[in-house]
């Protein structure tokens, strides 16, 4: 016997397929660092597939509502900077002076790596550098967007030791 009034038990699924928690993952580390972290099923993981704006808004489209977007520091750069590629020095300074970082900390990287910076920050243990920059990703991700149905979270991954070192959560 039905009681009126009483809905399917699938009622609120708008699209019975759809995940609403997914992570991208910029490699397996990072993937194997976030699940550590949140222990999410397998299934919900998925690879950039080089093009991690369009492959967000696929996400959208097929009903995610919450997107964690894990990377490792040239990756997190380049998504606060909406770059594919990997970011030219000059952006990657202008940016972390935005981010709170003076000219005097920045000046013994102008001739080595972009990654250089980023043990600098880490054994430096200049955490906030770190998370405001996980911030100014999710942040430029979620604007790029323009869709308020969409919450992004991004990660910061060390891999050498495949642990997550920062976030915007």
């Amino acid at each position: 016997m039905e009681v009126s009034g009483t809905q399917p038990d699938n009622c609120c699924d708008i699209n019975t397929d759809s995940r609403h928690e997914e992570v991208i993952t910029e490699n397996e580390v990072c993937k194997e660092a976030h699940r550590q972290l949140f222990n999410f099923n397998e299934n919900v993981y998925m690879f950039n597939n080089g093009n991690l704006y369009s492959q967000i808004e696929a996400r959208v489209k097929a009903g995610t509502h919450r997107l964690h977007l894990t990377g490792t520091w040239s990756w997190i750069l380049g998504i606060a900077l909406h770059k594919e590629e990997p970011p030219e020095k000059g952006e990657a300074f202008y940016l972390l002076k935005n981010l709170g970082m003076k000219e005097a900390e920045l000046q013994p990287f102008h001739t080595s790596d972009i990654n250089d910076i980023f043990y600098s920050l880490y054994y430096g243990k200049r955490f906030d550098v770190l998370r405001r920059l996980c911030h100014r990703a999710k942040r430029e991700m979620e604007k790029r967007l323009n869709n308020p149905s969409i919450t992004i979270h991004c990660h910061l991954v060390a891999t050498e030791i495949t642990q997550i070192v920062a976030s915007s959560l």
